[in-house]
């Protein structure tokens, strides 16, 4: 990869890239059927598939960029022992590689770069088969600001040409705009997107005097901007978050709601 390309969109390159593996990974464990699952907490589970995509997005970026502090949601994954070869990712999405990067951003250096995992969103769902529900996430932020994120869908069907794919990644990047979705135009309804399976007496009463159209009821934070590409409310545990996914700094926006849970 060219250093001459800034650090900031060489990061989101290697994400995007990252991430597809991670996907794989979430679908390899899947497929074995030996999921692993630890109970952290009430209706808080972690799989092996958690784990290992954690293992992967970490071990590659940390073999790419040395200085970074990545926080991943789960626990030690270092202390389960090597990372296979085959999950050390180090090539980079062509297309994420060739953006402009942003004025303000191009200057960055690893040292003032926090990234973010959640290894495998919704998990919840994904124990209980409900798998398009899954999203790998990574966010991106400069100076305690997010500035960049991926979303990736595991179990996204793509059709390309005649062949059918499995998974799609979403990027976005601050002042250059979102890749890998095609957005529509929002309807002139209200549509609220709420949690699933971790709905509460605050959600239920907001939703309540929301007068909406549609409400959608679906798991993990990933999925719920991505299962529907015009403008949501989502309420989740009591707070709001308004989304306008057809502008282009949507996954900026979404990823301080990621900031926002991990915090």
């Amino acid at each position: 990869m060219s250093t001459s390309v800034p650090l900031i969109v060489r990061l989101l390159s290697s994400s995007v890239s990252v991430a597809n593996r991670a996907g794989k990974i979430v679908r390899d464990v899947m497929s074995k059927g030996e999921l692993g699952i630890i109970e952290k907490g009430k209706d808080d589970y972690q799989t092996e598939a958690d784990r290992s995509a954690q293992r992967c997005i970490i071990a590659s970026l940390s073999a790419q960029y040395p200085k970074l502090n990545i926080i991943g949601e789960e626990d030690n994954p270092d202390n389960e022992g090597d990372v296979p070869s085959d999950w050390i990712v180090l090539e980079s999405d062509k297309d994420v590689l060739s953006l402009e990067c942003p004025v303000a951003l191009k200057s960055v250096k690893e040292e003032d770069i926090v990234v973010w995992v959640d290894p495998l969103d919704g998990t919840s769902e994904y124990t209980q088969g409900f798998l398009e529900h899954v999203t790998v996430l990574i966010g991106i932020s400069v100076n305690e600001k997010p500035v960049a994120g991926v979303i990736h869908q595991p179990y996204y069907k793509n059709l390309v040409g005649s062949e059918k794919k499995m998974g799609r990644t979403i990027w976005g990047l601050q002042e250059v705009g979102v890749g890998g979705y095609t957005p529509a135009p929002p309807p002139d309804s209200l549509v609220i997107t709420t949690t699933r399976s971790h709905s509460n007496p605050v959600v239920e009463q907001a939703l309540s005097v929301m007068n909406a159209s549609q409400i959608l009821r679906v798991g993990g934070a990933g999925y719920k901007v991505c299962s529907k590409s015009y403008r949501l409310v989502i309420i989740f545990a009591g707070h709001i978050f308004i989304l306008s996914l057809e502008i282009p700094s949507f996954i900026r926006i979404y990823y301080r709601t990621i900031y926002y849970l991990f915090t």
